[in-house]
């Protein structure tokens, strides 16, 4: 990890002067719109906006932040496509693959996170026993995300389709409430609702480990990047400072992230190992992204005549130059 902070300083070192002398052609905006997404663990964003970094980064420039609470990866992918944000801030990797086949115009320009172990499907203590007692069961989670890939594998694991499941459309604490409720048979979890299950006495069915290995990144509107890189830099100095800040001091900061997500410390600190905050994009990531779009086009969540090459159409070259 320091390895990794101490690179991305040095490259943002770099990358500020010529990102300065680009944005000189461009009209600086008043206003820089970045989405705020704690969930499932999102521990650098919610150390980000409780320390202040984001706002000091950007009003050293005279531009005023604004923080839209947009949990849904498809819907933070159709406010870039409307130009309402200019950052997605915490973007799942299928979300962000969708948009680019569907030709918004977005650019993945970070990793936020790889969490394979951070998801689950999670039932009450009476629900199915077993995966392959999921045919004819009512699944609640939201769709189009990680989750709804997680599920997906983990029927295709059982020779089952997501046709041989009643799937219904939630996000996070509604699924949860549902399931808790006995409305829903399993609900796909993340974060602090798979900790409220387990102590109301649910358990897991499984986790993603073995099945997915998602890859959870940072969004820019491409037209954003292009005319403004210095201040797509600033976001990331900003980010920076939350990653060194979790690194230095990381009882403060799970204290932070418990008190945002209601859970306690002991839960925090339970979380935080599920989780590679590391920002630079690699070689594997791409890999990943790729293994997902295959998995989406046989699962026919993407048709196979909408695929993109996810390096040179989805990755800017930006997001490899941090190491």
């Amino acid at each position: 990890m320091k390895k990794s902070l101490a690179s991305l300083s040095l490259a943002l070192a770099l990358l500020l002067p010529a990102a300065h002398a680009q944005a000189q052609t461009a009209e600086k905006p008043k206003t820089v719109r970045i989405t705020y997404v704690t969930a499932p663990f999102n521990v650098p964003s919610i150390v980000m906006r409780e320390k202040g970094f984001l706002d000091e980064a950007f009003a050293a420039k005279g531009i005023k932040v604004e923080n839209p609470v947009i949990t849904s990866g498809a819907q933070q992918t159709q406010a870039i496509a409307a130009g309402e944000i200019d950052i997605a801030s915490v973007l799942g990797g299928t979300s962000a693959i969708l948009a680019a086949a569907n030709g918004v115009p977005l650019k993945v320009v970070a990793a936020y996170a790889r969490s394979p172990k951070a998801y689950f499907l999670m039932t009450r203590a009476d629900g199915p026993a077993k995966l392959a007692d999921l045919k004819g069961k009512k699944i609640a989670g939201p769709k189009g995300t990680v989750l709804n890939q997680l599920l997906v594998a983990a029927l295709a694991s059982q020779n089952l389709k997501l046709s041989d499941v009643e799937y219904i459309n939630m996000d996070l604490p509604a699924a949860r409430a549902a399931l808790l409720a006995g409305q829903v048979d399993v609900a796909t979890l993340a974060g602090a609702n798979v900790t409220q299950v387990e102590k109301a006495g649910g358990r897991a069915l499984t986790s993603g480990e073995g099945l997915i290995k998602p890859t959870t990144v940072i969004g820019a509107n491409a037209a954003f990047l292009e005319k403004h890189p210095d201040l797509v830099a600033a976001y990331f100095a900003a980010h920076h400072k939350a990653l060194d800040f979790m690194a230095k001091n990381p009882e403060e900061a799970l204290a932070i992230a418990a008190k945002e997500q209601k859970i306690t410390i002991e839960d925090a600190r339970a979380q935080l190992p599920l989780y590679d905050f590391t920002p630079v994009m690699t070689e594997a990531d791409v890999a990943n992204l790729t293994e997902d779009q295959a998995f989406m086009i046989e699962a026919g969540m993407l048709p196979k005549a909408k695929a993109i090459d996810i390096k040179a159409t989805l990755i800017a070259p930006s997001a490899f130059k941090l190491n």
